[in-house]
């Protein structure tokens, strides 16, 4: 590696930002609470997971598509935040592989995220729109080959990221302006010509944005023209409207951050766009959402409340009941 001006590294080792550098006493309280929050979010994501895994009748379309995106919650911020604490702790150099796995890692996560979202709202269309035919149009097999599917797609679109990397030389003094190793931030680092990593991170990002945006007004209006038009006060369209609701919550929450960080990753380069509002882009899509998904369906879902707080009373509150009784229970079942 040549770099820019004085400074010296090791070969093949980048430099992350740190979020901060003084006061040196708060990062211990600064890698705890990204540690109780870290924690926090993988209880909850890992909480639900199971949850379906283990009831069988959340065994349905909707609630596999929803166990693969608190998978992906957990994916993104796991990709990130163990390496943001230890940058924090006061070693924020990375090497070159572990920088491309990290983009990787990051790339798919985020797609995975926009076209599980995608199907869902085609998941909640069918749902709403075709209610009788609903279980023959969407199974669960075919639910899970379209799973399937996404992974190798967005497999596919994450290593091209990776292989643009590869074999570039970086003459640049290794300092990516982000809290983790992005696409446009390394490949800004090398001394080629960067344009067609600009164009694919562009292509790729309007694509899966574009499809998931045009596939949401879609769906949501067909299904708000079916509710409006088969009576209002229906119990069905009450259900299906909460339903999408907090989907549409979900929704709102990602496309507002994956926004946020497209655009701070565009004007990273200015001076018009300070660097903690960068943090703060970078720590809305990979802490915020993680955080937020379970707690919006969790709190929103009506079986996945009930099957919750049945699965609470029966393995903390049991012993409260009297022995003899749960005996007796035990023996007639």
């Amino acid at each position: 590696m040549m770099f820019e001006g004085n400074h010296s590294l090791p070969p093949d080792v980048f430099l992350l930002t740190s979020i901060f550098d003084e006061p040196k006493s708060l990062r211990p309280w600064a890698v705890g609470a990204f540690f109780f929050i870290y924690l926090i979010t993988i209880t909850m994501n890992l909480v639900l997971i199971l949850l379906i895994l283990r009831e069988k009748h959340l065994h349905k379309p909707v609630y596999i598509f929803l166990a693969h995106l608190l998978l992906m919650d957990i994916g993104s911020c796991t990709t990130i935040l163990p390496r943001l604490m230890y940058s924090i702790s006061g070693n924020n150099m990375i090497t070159k592989p572990a920088c491309f796995i990290q983009v990787f890692f990051v790339s798919i996560t985020a797609t995975m995220q926009r076209y599980i979202l995608s199907i869902m709202a085609v998941d909640r269309y069918l749902a709403v729109c075709h209610p009788l035919r609903y279980n023959v149009l969407l199974t669960n097999s075919r639910a899970h080959k379209a799973m399937f599917l996404t992974v190798c797609w967005s497999s596919l679109l994450a290593g091209v990221y990776v292989v643009l990397l590869i074999g570039r030389t970086f003459c640049k003094y290794p300092e990516i302006h982000k809290v983790s190793c992005v696409h446009m931030a390394v490949a800004r680092l090398s001394c080629e010509d960067f344009t067609i990593n600009s164009l694919y991170g562009i292509a790729c990002a309007s694509l899966t944005t574009v499809t998931l945006i045009v596939v949401v007004v879609v769906t949501y209006t067909r299904i708000l023209y079916v509710c409006l038009h088969s009576g209002p006060s229906s119990e069905g369209n009450r259900k299906a409207l909460h339903t999408c609701v907090t989907h549409c919550l979900v929704l709102s929450l990602f496309i507002f951050s994956i926004v946020f960080v497209l655009i701070s990753l565009r004007m990273s380069s200015t001076n018009y766009f300070p660097q903690y509002l960068q943090h703060v882009s970078d720590s809305l899509f990979y802490l915020v959402q993680p955080f937020a998904n379970p707690i919006i369906y969790g709190v929103r879902t009506a079986e996945i409340r009930r099957s919750l707080k049945r699965f609470i009373n029966v393995r903390i509150f049991w012993n409260k009941n009297p022995p003899l009784a749960s005996l007796s229970t035990i023996t007639i079942n």
